[in-house]
This record gives structure tokens, C-alpha cells and sequence, in this order.
């Protein structure tokens, strides 16, 4: 049985922004996932793990868009009793829960790391992650959430693959092992 992987599929805009200072995302809806096969990613993917702001901002945009796949919210907090099924709050440490997730033989989807800043540098940072794919918009936002800030340090990703798209989109796929 192949190795889950712990993957970090990002957009981020030219000068590096995550999302605008009120981490709206609007930058982004004039570009097809489509495009870059996300349904395809999302194939792949078993478990999603995510940050309680991304999460509490993806809820507000309506329906649920990963119903089927499980989804560990990091939080101190308990989570709304509308929340989607298969989700649950998780506040232990990153190292037992990706350590738990690589044994889980019932899921044999990769884990992906949506977010936010935070949670992407503790997975990248902190040894975690396998697999970093940015694609990189071709925006400048100007001010926002950076990816990556200034504590981001130390680790030197092996660039594996990029491609570039009709949009002006890049991707560029970085082995993090």
C-alpha cells in the first residue's frame, strides 16, 4: 500500500498572498479550478485538515463543498451543530494526529493541509508535510495574509515539477521529504 501523503495545495497571488487582510478570497473567482484539475487533487484526498478560521469562512460560503471526506477542524472551541458530517475539533498535538492519520488503515486517501497561514507553516515547518504544490496567480494583492511569514524558515523544498496554464496560473510542485 502506497504512503499517505501530507499535501499542501495552495494558491497564493504574485507577491505572495494567501488571501486579502479580511481573508476574503475574491482575487480568485476569475480563475477555473477546472483548469487545474482540482476534482482531480480531490480524488486523492481522504482527510482534509483545517484551520477554525478558513474553516468558519468556508461555511459561510453555503453548501459544503468536501461532504464526503473526512474534515479535523484545529481548535480550542467546539464546533457549530451545523457543522458538516464526518467533521470533527481536534486540539492535540500536530505530531500524534499525523502520526494517527498515517496508521488509519480505513482511509487510504492522502491528507490535505487546506489552511490557513498558520496551520501550513506548522505542517511545512514542523516536518509534517510530504508535498507543497502553490500555484502561483497572477495577481498582486498588495497587502493580505501572507503564506509564509517571517518565522518561515529552514526548510529548502526540491522543486519536482511546475507548469504553467492558459490563465498565467503556475504551479510548482515542491518534495518536502
Amino acid at each position: 500500500m502506497r504512503k499517505k501523503l501530507f499535501r499542501i495545495y495552495i494558491a497564493v497571488s504574485l507577491d505572495g498572498y494567501i488571501a486579502r487582510v479580511n481573508g476574503a478570497v475574491d482575487w480568485l473567482d476569475d480563475y477555473d479550478p477546472a483548469e487545474f484539475d482540482f476534482d482531480g487533487f480531490l480524488d486523492t484526498v481522504g482527510t482534509l485538515i483545517i484551520g477554525r478560521k478558513t474553516f468558519d469562512q468556508v461555511m459561510e460560503f453555503g453548501d459544503w463543498p468536501y461532504k464526503d471526506r473526512r474534515t479535523i477542524v484545529l481548535t480550542s472551541r467546539d464546533l457549530p451543530k451545523d457543522c458538516p458530517p464526518n467533521t470533527a475539533a481536534y486540539g492535540g498535538s500536530l505530531m500524534e494526529l499525523a502520526q494517527q492519520l498515517r496508521e488509519d488503515k480505513s482511509d487510504t486517501g492522502d491528507i490535505w493541509v487546506v489552511g490557513g497561514a498558520s496551520v501550513v507553516t506548522q505542517f511545512l515547518f514542523g516536518g509534517i508535510a510530504d508535498q507543497l504544490d502553490v500555484f502561483v496567480i497572477p495577481e498582486i494583492l498588495g497587502d493580505g495574509i501572507r503564506l509564509f511569514g517571517c518565522d518561515a524558515a529552514g526548510t529548502t523544498p526540491k522543486l519536482v515539477a511546475s507548469q504553467s496554464y492558459k490563465s498565467g496560473v503556475v504551479r510548482m510542485q515542491y518534495d518536502l521529504r
